[in-house]
């Protein structure tokens, strides 16, 4: 019989090396959090409600150590809510939830892989022993067949009842293993469900993040500018965005919105740069990404002449790139208005 080989805990143990790297950056947000309470007798409802939410799902041992990138996320947007301006804070407390929210639904989808995976180790487990049990009573029934030599009619009838007995015996084994896999395939199903609504949460989070940056937009500083011939070249930072992603912070979409205004009709070339790190083609397509996104941000807010994208990767850079300093400044979204 073949058998099936167990990978539960070497597939956990991505999830575990992402934990350990989560957790000190985690623990520094918990601190940062508690301190503003310590120091100000005040509690801002909002943030006390939303730790509390986050607390809870802190003090869930099923969920310990579950979903630790979104819980982090979830602590900084709680953060930003101190000091927040009054007309930005409907915007940041609404991020916040929404943020506590793909905390919670994403520490669920991860309990659900977990739990999924000891499913199978225990169908494994059914199917192993299953087969061990076999093995023991074939060995028991040549023993006893070697030392019988009478009643053969008695035999017969024993063999047959015995026969009957391992048929249903291993009918009830078989039928454990296929309603474990049963309940791990529904505990897939339902893992990728809560996946889907993290991702729409991080979605709606977004569309607020948005909402925000256009409310900010008529105080919002332009971007770094200087002038090349008759155009003006604006700078917009790699910090702008997440790493590795083409998704604007509030701050950066908030100051192109502002920028859209200033340009009005003017033809506009948006060209993004990254650093050398990576390989060129990988640099090129997110430099080109990130560019149609200042792009799609300035037609949005009311630029309507001509915008052209284009994305060069590693190439141009302003900075060397042998120091951390000097990547930051190459990576970058030039935005030239005639």
């Amino acid at each position: 019989m073949n058998r099936t080989q167990n990978p539960g805990p070497r597939a956990d143990r991505p999830r575990a090396r992402g934990a350990l790297r989560l957790a000190p950056a985690l623990a520094l947000s918990l601190a940062l959090a508690a301190a503003p309470l310590a120091a100000d007798d005040a509690v801002d409802p909002d943030v006390a409600r939303l730790q509390a939410e986050l607390g809870r799902l802190d003090a869930d041992a099923q969920l310990a150590g579950m979903g630790e990138l979104e819980r982090l996320k979830a602590l900084q947007a709680v953060q930003a809510l101190d000091g927040a301006r009054s007309r930005e804070r409907p915007g940041l407390v609404y991020i916040a939830e929404q943020r506590v929210r793909a905390a919670a639904a994403a520490a669920q989808a991860d309990a659900l892989a977990a739990q999924s995976a000891a499913l199978d180790r225990e169908r494994d487990q059914i199917l192993v022993e299953a087969s061990r049990r076999e093995a023991d009573r074939a060995r028991r029934e040549a023993d006893r067949l070697r030392t019988q030599a009478l009643a053969r009619q008695e035999e017969a009838a024993r063999l047959a009842e015995e026969a009957a007995l391992e048929r249903t015996a291993r009918a009830e084994t078989f039928a454990l293993a296929e309603r474990a896999q049963a309940e791990a395939e529904q505990a897939r199903r339902l893992a990728a469900t809560r996946e889907r609504e993290a991702a729409l949460a991080r979605e709606e989070a977004e569309l607020a993040s948005a909402l925000v940056a256009e409310a900010m937009a008529a105080d919002a500083p332009l971007p770094p500018s200087r002038q090349v011939g008759g155009a003006t070249v604006y700078t917009l930072a790699g910090s702008a965005f997440p790493s590795g992603r083409a998704t604007l912070t509030t701050e950066a979409n908030a100051s192109l919105r502002r920028l859209a205004m200033e340009i009005g009709g003017r033809a506009v070339q948006v060209v993004g740069f990254t650093d050398s790190q990576g390989s060129a083609s990988a640099n090129a397509a997110l430099s080109k990404r990130r560019a149609e996104a200042v792009a799609a941000i300035l037609k949005e807010s009311g630029a309507s002449g001509r915008i052209t994208t284009d994305g060069r990767g590693a190439a141009d850079p302003v900075a060397d790139n042998g120091t951390p300093e000097g990547r930051a400044r190459n990576r970058r979204v030039e935005i030239t208005v005639q």
